[in-house]
């Protein structure tokens, strides 16, 4: 299962929803676009992860670069997207273990992220 359906599940999931109309339109979007994730023929838009992500409580910086990557072009872009990710949760794991860090290195690690 792709990303874009993962997070759309664990919404409906959240808000204790079965269908997909429902979840259409608590995101105010249509059921056809929604039907148009699950065929894998588009995913969901920005502001569509974020919502998701608001009411589950689930990272936007985890789920917004991997359904980048699934809506990716080229495989280049692929690439570059889930490399994203991949820092994402790995800056996720370092705040996880270091819950209350300074102010310093958090400036210092996401400039690490983007140096690389």
């Amino acid at each position: 299962m792709n990303a874009s359906l993962v997070l759309l599940d664990r919404y409906k999931k959240a808000l204790n929803i079965g269908a997909d109309n429902a979840a259409a339109e608590s995101l105010n979007i249509t059921r056809a676009t929604i039907s148009g994730w699950r065929h894998g023929k588009s995913h969901p838009d920005a502001e569509s992860v974020a919502r998701m992500c608001e009411v589950t409580g689930e990272p936007l910086a985890k789920w917004l670069p991997l359904i980048e990557a699934e809506r990716a072009r080229s495989p280049e872009a692929r690439k570059v997207w889930l490399r994203l990710a991949q820092m994402a949760a790995a800056m996720a794991l370092a705040i996880g273990i270091n819950p209350a860090p300074s102010a310093h290195a958090v400036k210092v690690s996401v400039e690490k992220m983007f140096i690389m």
